[in-house]
């Protein structure tokens, strides 16, 4: 009997996942579709198309797949956002070839740009498994752009990159908060 009920689940996570894919991918599509160049919906588009191809495929990796897929929800999701976030702000360091410059000189405004990035990761494999810590440094990078960004953007600018840093901290201290039920189903 578990056979049977294993198998169906087994198709139903990969049907889930082909949907998923098959969703990220469209999302994508239609944001360069629409211009991603200082267009909010672009961006907002291709970051949720990265997000749910990036989710597809940490969602059937890893020890979680013995939770219930709120569980699996909330475990994976600030990861997820977090890895595409900094996908999404690295991509902005990008602009440095559009300049003339040398090898040394591009090389180097290259690695400038990607500090956000480096710090973006860094504060994710620190957090990892200690989502306390993640709920509270995202939310303060994304209450600090805000705090430093005001009166320099546009509001809309501003919650394109803090948003994304608060709703990530948000989810962390969900899965804090929910970090037993997590651990003790991915253990059974």
């Amino acid at each position: 009997m578990n056979t049977l009920s294993e198998s169906s689940t087994q198709d139903h996570n990969r049907k889930t996942n082909i949907i998923l894919i098959i969703t990220g991918l469209i999302a994508i599509a239609l944001a360069f579709i629409i211009g991603t160049t200082d267009n909010p919906p672009g961006i907002l588009l291709l970051l949720f198309g990265l997000f749910t191809l990036v989710f597809a495929f940490l969602r059937t990796t890893g020890k979680t797949q013995k939770l219930g897929s709120t569980l699996r929800l909330l475990y994976w999701a600030p990861r997820t956002l977090g890895i595409v976030f900094a996908v999404l702000i690295s991509l902005f360091a990008l602009d440095v070839f559009s300049e003339s410059r040398g090898f040394w000189a591009t090389s180097l405004a290259l690695l400038l740009h990607l500090i956000p990035t480096f710090v973006l990761i860094g504060l994710l494999v620190l957090s990892w498994r200690r989502e306390w810590i993640a709920g509270i440094l995202f939310t303060a990078l994304g209450v600090l752009y805000i705090f430093f960004a005001w009166n320099r953007f546009p509001l809309a600018t501003c919650l394109l990159i803090a948003g994304p840093l608060v709703l990530t901290g948000l989810l962390f201290l969900l899965n804090w908060r929910y970090r037993k039920e997590i651990r003790a189903g991915s253990q059974t």
